[in-house]
């Protein structure tokens, strides 16, 4: 056996043997917490032991090594901001039968619609055949019939389109039923359910559209990150929930700020910014305004009056350029951000141009 071949099977043993810790660490967490064993919370559990998302981690640790506690509704939180994505093809497939249902309804109209037409052609045809095999002298009697026979089928086609046209306002009442629930996923898969703001898929939907659109050329578009300074120590001292409504106070104040902008919330306590704009300015502008309103203003627990303190934000912000990928446009913007963490925190880094 060649020493690549032992090695792969050597790294696959390790990989089992990895995951099997990860689940047993995950079941020992069901049972020390007494969380319903539900596939969403396991996937919670799971993914923290892994270690992999440091953003859960960090939401979990107070719980998990301070609070001693951790419950349903703290976990089914976590699993629907970082894992609801996994929704999407339960939804898809909910949203395909109702269009196959519509389509099927309007192929059933031009079938019967159709058929209606080829009888009332076959009755034409039978009377004229009719009128051509007699003599000269037509018959009243088979004047009659052939007549009949005519307005018979016509009678039926006129009783098909009618039908059709009650149908056909079924069928466009059905899809546009279809459309508002198509809208209403989609808007359901990229909420962040705590903050009301776009969650992770908004934000990298957001990056691909910004990239793809071919207007990018024409105006200037701006990624901002956002980071709140020392939020765990807020978790910390006061407890999720305290951080929860520090959240939707966050998310609340920079929809107001960047009127005309996305507003994302990609992790924990990152939030996102995109600004279309014809001002080369506004970025800064726009990165300023936010951190100066946070920094300004003192923060209090709503149940207690505690003062929470001055709640201060770091900012990176990085200008579309035209060889841009999501990657690079995205890494800039992070790369800017820990830059003005590492210079002292509450302050805002936003390139001014391309270079």
């Amino acid at each position: 056996m060649s020493i690549c071949i032992k090695e792969k099977r050597k790294r696959q043993g390790e990989d089992v043997t990895k995951a099997f810790g990860y689940a047993k660490e995950a079941l020992g967490y069901v049972a020390k917490f007494r969380t319903p064993p539900t596939p969403n919370v396991y996937e919670v559990w799971y993914r923290y032991a892994e270690g992999q998302l440091q953003a859960l981690r960090d939401q979990l640790s107070y719980a998990v090594n301070d609070a001693q506690t951790a419950d349903y509704e703290l976990l089914l939180k976590l699993y629907n901001q970082y894992f609801s994505t996994n929704d999407t093809g339960e939804l898809s497939y909910q949203l395909g039968e109702q269009l196959s249902f519509a389509i099927g309804n309007v192929e059933s109209i031009i079938s019967d619609q159709l058929t209606a037409q080829d009888e009332f052609k076959t009755a034409i045809g039978s009377a004229s055949d009719a009128i051509d095999h007699q003599d000269k002298d037509v018959s009243p009697d088979i004047l009659q019939a052939c007549l009949a026979s005519i307005l018979d089928s016509n009678k039926q086609m006129q009783r098909q389109l009618s039908k059709m046209a009650s149908r056909l306002d079924e069928s466009r009442n059905q899809v546009g039923q279809l459309r508002e629930n198509f809208i209403e996923s989609q808007k359901k898969l990229m909420t962040d359910p705590l903050t009301g703001v776009g969650n992770r898929l908004f934000f990298d939907n957001c990056l691909n559209n910004a990239i793809e659109s071919p207007d990018r050329a024409k105006r200037h578009v701006f990624l901002l990150l956002i980071d709140l300074d020392n939020f765990k120590l807020v978790n910390d001292s006061f407890g999720h929930s305290t951080g929860d409504q520090v959240l939707k106070y966050v998310s609340l104040h920079l929809q107001r700020l960047v009127v005309g902008g996305s507003v994302a919330r990609y992790g924990g306590d990152e939030f996102a910014v995109f600004i279309t704009t014809d001002n080369l300015n506004d970025g800064v502008q726009h990165g300023d305004a936010i951190c100066q309103f946070f920094a300004k203003n003192r923060l209090s627990v709503n149940q207690t009056g505690e003062m929470l303190g001055k709640l201060t934000t770091s900012i990176g912000g990085a200008l579309l350029r035209s060889e841009d990928s999501s990657s690079s446009w995205f890494e800039r913007a992070d790369r800017l951000l820990y830059s003005s963490k590492n210079a002292g925190r509450n302050r805002v880094m936003v390139e001014r141009k391309i270079k």
